[in-house]
């Protein structure tokens, strides 16, 4: 508060001047100082929260456009592993090594002592330029009219 103190001019008796107390003037002006430093400390506060948040909510958004590519890319060599073992089971010669699917395509691989034409151990994975790439191994047996399952595991 400013404390007014009245003198009067030596020119006119009729209109007071009024003058302030300087050291309430200063007092003020820390009052002032103080008020306006912690709404700037708040201020930015509240700016280093929001700006978390929403580096989380991005964060959060790409992990989850990740899980949901990669299921769709384990979806597609599921998908090629079940074509390739009809293909075996049409023809027990087959040797293809892509598979070719609407999704995408698929490389076939035919590890050491299963390459046909009864027993079968192969690793299907989804193309190099896929980023989201997965990969499953496979064994089983064919005897026709019947391809038995031994193994399927994603590598």
């Amino acid at each position: 508060m400013y404390q007014k103190l009245y003198c009067h001019s030596e020119q006119s008796e009729e209109s007071p001047q009024i003058m302030e107390d300087p050291s309430l003037i200063a007092q003020d002006d820390k009052k002032g100082f103080v008020a306006m430093t912690t709404v700037l400390i708040l201020g930015a506060i509240v700016v280093a929260i929001a700006a978390t948040v929403t580096l989380l909510s991005i964060d959060e958004a790409q992990s989850s456009l990740t899980l949901y590519k990669g299921e769709d890319n384990l979806n597609l060599v599921e998908g090629c592993v079940e074509d390739v073992m009809m293909k075996v089971r049409a023809d027990s010669s087959y040797s293809g090594t892509t598979i070719s699917r609407p999704e995408g395509d698929c490389n076939i691989s035919y590890n050491p002592g299963g390459g046909g034409p009864v027993d079968w151990d192969i690793t299907v994975t989804s193309s190099a330029t896929n980023p989201y790439q997965r990969k499953i191994t496979v064994v089983f047996k064919r005897s026709f009219p019947v391809v038995q399952l031994t193994s399927w595991k994603e590598i």
